[in-house]
C-alpha cells in the first residue's frame, strides 16, 4: 500500500513539474536547493556523515543545474552576476562537505533564500503584468537570468 502511494506521488511530481511554467521550474530549484542544504545541516547535526554528503551532493546538483541554465547572451550583467554567485556556492558546497561545517551550509542558505525571494518577486510581478502568450512569458523570464 505505500509503495503504491509513494509512485502516485512520483507521478504527481512528475506531472507537476512538466507542466510548470519556467518561472515555476526554477522557484522549484531553489526549493530543492534550500530543501537538501538544510537536510544536510540536520544531517551533520545529526553525525549522518553519509546523509550530509548525499543532501550536500544534491544541493550542487540543483545550483550546477541552474548555473548550466543561464543565458549569458540574453542576460547580460545579471547573468554573469548569478554565475558568479553560483560559483561561490557551488566552492562553499564543496568546503561545508569536506569540513562538515554547518555556518558553511547556514551562509549558503542565506543566499539560496535570498535569490528563491528575488525570483517570486520577479515571477509575481510578471502575473500582474499584461499576460502574454506563454513564448513570450519564457522570453521576459530568460532575458531576466
Amino acid at each position: 500500500m505505500i509503495l503504491g502511494a509513494a509512485r502516485h506521488y512520483k507521478q504527481y511530481q512528475q506531472d507537476d513539474i512538466s507542466t510548470s511554467s519556467q518561472g515555476q521550474l526554477i522557484l522549484m530549484m531553489y526549493e530543492g536547493a534550500i530543501k537538501n542544504a538544510t537536510m544536510a545541516i540536520d544531517c551533520i547535526d545529526q553525525k549522518d556523515i553519509p546523509g550530509k554528503g548525499v543532501h550536500i551532493r544534491k544541493t550542487h546538483d540543483i545550483i550546477n543545474e541552474l548555473s548550466l541554465a543561464l543565458d549569458m547572451e540574453k542576460g547580460g550583467d545579471v547573468s554573469i552576476r548569478l554565475e558568479r554567485l553560483y560559483q561561490y556556492i557551488l566552492s562553499q558546497l564543496t568546503l561545508a562537505n569536506i569540513k562538515s561545517e554547518t555556518r558553511v551550509l547556514k551562509s549558503v542558505l542565506e543566499i539560496l533564500n535570498t535569490l528563491l525571494g528575488a525570483w517570486t518577486e520577479v515571477i509575481n510581478k510578471q502575473k500582474v503584468e499584461e499576460p502574454a502568450p506563454p513564448e513570450q512569458s519564457l522570453k521576459r523570464i530568460a532575458s531576466q537570468c
